[in-house]
């Protein structure tokens, strides 16, 4: 498991926790999905004699942490734009978003100098805090590293 720590420690904590220190930032979000995501590579190669392929240790890491495609989605839609291949949480980069603040939102919603964070909005129109999201997989990993 060296490999997959030494990743985990240089890379992908970092950059998580980079993000996790700026929510209101959608280019930092992103790079935290897409370490957070390439973390299964790592894993898998490691883990060869327990999981037969990448898609077993998606299903095993989606049973410990229900938010997990949440992270995948946002991954492969920063990378594709566009997700065809069902089923998906979300399906477009443009799901990745901020809250709507004062001026942006419809009347009666905004809030005076609320605050900003990213936000996913999935393609069943619920919307979630990614910050949130992104400190479950990184709890994840953490468990399965130590």
């Amino acid at each position: 498991m060296a490999r997959a720590r030494d990743f985990f420690m240089s890379t992908v904590a970092p950059t998580a926790e980079e993000f996790l220190g700026d929510v209101t930032n959608i280019r930092r979000a992103r790079l935290a999905a897409i370490v957070l995501n390439h973390m299964v590579d790592y894993w898998f190669l490691e883990n060869q004699t327990t999981f037969k392929n990448k898609s077993d240790v998606y299903t095993e890491l989606e049973r410990r942490c229900p938010q997990f495609p949440i992270i995948r989605d946002v991954a492969d839609a920063s990378k594709h734009a566009e997700l065809d291949r069902r089923p998906r949480k979300l399906t477009s980069s443009d799901q990745v978003r901020m809250t709507p603040g004062l001026f942006e939102a419809p009347f009666g919603e905004g809030g005076f100098a609320e605050a900003m964070e990213v936000i996913v909005v999935l393609d069943d129109q619920t919307s979630c805090l990614f910050a949130i999201i992104v400190q479950a997989a990184l709890s994840l990993w953490k468990a399965l590293l130590w």
